[in-house]
């Protein structure tokens, strides 16, 4: 069986090798039979883009025999070997046609390789419309060209002689229109790759900087084609098949961000050297009165002077770019104190600050882990957690409160000692405004635990004093006035027991003022009947209050039911005197938060107006339970109070999915 599996092998490779053979053959004496149809840096890019294509392609499909990325580089082998075989035997005009329009076969599906790179897979939507709209572009540049071809001569259409037919120019013009917005396309699908690679992490970031650092020669070629200088465009035709093939099948991709950046800043300076030069030599000339040698020299010098500086500029800018303000602490620094001084709200200073490290630095993920009664606790994280982070202590007063996590921008990569020095200022830094953040977390915390545990007091001592002691006097008078009854001929004794039975009495109207201080006695039947009972006594002639209690109200603390019963209490109280409404709707509901909403008709509420003592109380006993209280405007008019209250013994201290900022795109 291995014997007969050989066989096939090499029998697959022989009959492989025969066509190329075979097809190199035939190139070659086409071109010395007539090699002026086409020049050779034309037929140079389309072999080198059959070559790489249907051999990066082949061997894509060997590792992987469904990718769609090999399936579309070996279809653009495919054609830009037709192209070639086609171009150099125009003497037959069917092929002189087909030499006409099926080189843009190959370099969209290219295109479409790029498009579909690394997984094979279109994504999203607009990477679907894109794909169509590059279908429709070149199936327009095809048939331009083939409907062009079909004129006499049907050799090159762009010849000058002899000029091509009316009808062949208006289709021309159409394929010139419709290159010129595959172009375009190809610019926004390299920039799809750009922000993929600036988005990703892992593994795919790695296999988008591989395609990345191939194309990065691209401008190269185009200056190099400008100053024609041949086979630039043949090069690049190559390594981008040969990259993406190398990132596919993922060939040693790791540590590639710190070529892209070498990689970028040489374009970079190679660019910028070779247009001074140009630009100097040609000024020289001019100055020097046409000398072509003191002309070079000049601007050699000139570049030799200016060269470390720029690059010193441009290595900056690209850190920049890449990096963030890794290389300036400072501004770090100025930019955490800038957003401490605008923050207000101190549950929104640790997302903020996750946010701001990492958007500076340009890491993908930054974590704020607090130590914490309960273990270690993510208070805040910005970006997708990454299996690679690394820790900074961030430590106020002596005390380790907690650590900055920073995930490292690719799994292979660490961090460099100059940014580790930054994330330990910034750690440090962090940890002061962190300290601030936890202890009037805890000052929150503490005092709403103190109003439920005030509450809950008031409910048990009223009900000891309307169960208990109550009930004691009471009896205790009714025994005086027995004592009173069967005493008969002692006026001084029934004095006395008579000053005791009023005593008694003063005692008993005491008891009852203390126990309807302690707490509504309307809750005494519970809360929804309570509501019930308020929502009837605003209920008239000129308003209808209506009341919607959604859920069991059973088991809520003390401190909620008063909270809810004096908020709604006081709303209506707040509609009926100012509102002018004729319908007023409560709503009560209880789910991982205890939710109050009362809405009117009535004339609205102004933000800016005075706030009475009405509004501020309910804002205040809905903040003495770590809550919510929205007071806004309701459309078509009218006034919409909404209070939300926590149902959570840990009031107060922020959990992770609270923490989390709104992710940006980016």
């Amino acid at each position: 069986m291995a014997i007969v599996q050989h066989l096939l092998v090499s029998g697959r490779r022989s009959t492989a090798a025969a066509i190329v053979a075979a097809i190199v053959t035939l190139v070659a004496i086409g071109q010395l039979r007539d090699p002026g149809q086409a020049t050779m840096q034309w037929v140079g890019l389309n072999a080198g883009i059959a070559l790489s294509c249907t051999a990066m392609g082949m061997l894509i499909l060997a590792g992987i025999p469904t990718h769609r990325v090999g399936r579309l580089l070996v279809a653009a082998g495919i054609c830009a070997t037709t192209a070639v075989l086609a171009v150099s035997w125009t003497g037959w005009p069917p092929l002189a046609w087909l030499a006409q329009w099926c080189w843009c076969l190959s370099f969209s599906l290219v295109i479409f390789a790029l498009l579909f790179f690394p997984d094979g897979r279109l994504g999203s939507p607009w990477r679907r419309a894109l794909a169509v709209v590059i279908t429709v572009t070149t199936a327009v540049i095809a048939v331009s060209w083939a409907i062009a071809a079909l004129d006499p001569r049907r050799t090159y259409l762009l010849d000058a002689v002899p000029p091509a037919t009316a009808r062949a120019q208006t289709f021309l013009v159409i394929a010139a229109a419709a290159t010129a917005a595959l172009l375009l396309e190809t610019v926004v699908v390299a920039g799809s790759l750009w922000l993929r690679w600036r988005r990703s992490s892992g593994q795919t970031r790695h296999q988008v900087a591989c395609v990345l650092l191939a194309g990065a020669l691209l401008p190269m070629t185009i200056i190099l084609d400008v100053l024609n200088l041949p086979g630039a465009w043949i090069l690049v035709s190559m390594l981008i098949p040969a990259a993406m093939t190398l990132a596919i099948l993922q060939f040693g991709l790791y540590g590639l961000d710190r070529v892209i950046n070498r990689t970028i800043v040489w374009l970079i300076m190679a660019f910028l050297v070779i247009v001074a030069f140009v630009a100097l030599v040609a000024v020289s000339r001019v100055l020097l009165f046409g000398s072509a040698t003191s002309a070079s020299l000049a601007a050699t010098g000139v570049i030799a002077v200016t060269f470390q500086p720029v690059l010193d500029r441009v290595q900056r800018g690209v850190n920049q770019l890449l990096y963030g303000d890794r290389d300036d602490p400072y501004r770090v620094v100025t930019r955490l104190g800038g957003l401490l001084g605008r923050t207000v709200e101190p549950q929104s200073v640790p997302p903020l600050l996750a946010e701001t490290i990492a958007r500076s630095l340009r890491v993908p993920y930054v974590a704020v882990e607090t130590f914490g009664r309960h273990g270690p606790q993510i208070l805040a994280q910005y970006g997708t957690p990454a299996p690679e982070t690394e820790s900074f202590d961030m430590i106020s007063h002596s005390e380790l409160i907690g650590r900055l996590l920073v995930a490292t921008r690719s799994p292979a990569s660490r961090f460099a000692l100059r940014e580790r020095r930054v994330l330990s200022d910034v750690a440090q830094h962090a940890a002061i405004a962190v300290e601030a953040t936890l202890l009037i977390h805890d000052l929150r915390e503490s005092r709403e635990r103190l109003v439920v545990a005030r509450e809950e007091e008031r409910r048990r001592l009223r009900r000891d004093l309307h169960d208990g002691l109550g009930p004691t006097i009471a009896g205790m008078s009714m025994q005086v006035r027995a004592a009173q009854q069967a005493i008969v001929g002692q006026p001084r004794a029934a004095g006395i027991l008579d000053r005791v039975a009023r005593d008694l009495q003063i005692c008993m109207a005491e008891v009852r003022r203390l126990v309807d201080q302690l707490r509504p006695p309307a809750l005494d039947g519970g809360l929804a009947a309570a509501l019930r009972a308020e929502c009837r006594r605003f209920t008239g002639a000129d308003l209808t209050v209506n009341l919607d209690v959604r859920t069991d109200l059973d088991g809520l603390p003390a401190a909620f039911e008063v909270a809810a019963y004096r908020i709604i209490a006081e709303a209506l109280t707040n509609v009926s005197r100012h509102a002018r409404a004729t319908t007023c709707d409560v709503t009560v509901s209880k789910g991982q938060a205890f939710d109050l909403t009362v809405v009117d008709d009535g004339v609205g509420f102004t933000p800016a107006g005075q706030r009475g003592v009405g509004l501020t109380s309910m804002r205040e006993r809905t903040e003495e339970l770590g809550g919510s209280c929205l007071i806004a405007a309701h459309e078509p008019h009218g006034t919409c109070v909404r209070v939300r209250l926590p149902l959570r013994l840990d009031i107060g201290r922020p959990t992770e999915s609270a923490a989390q900022p709104q992710e940006v795109s980016s």
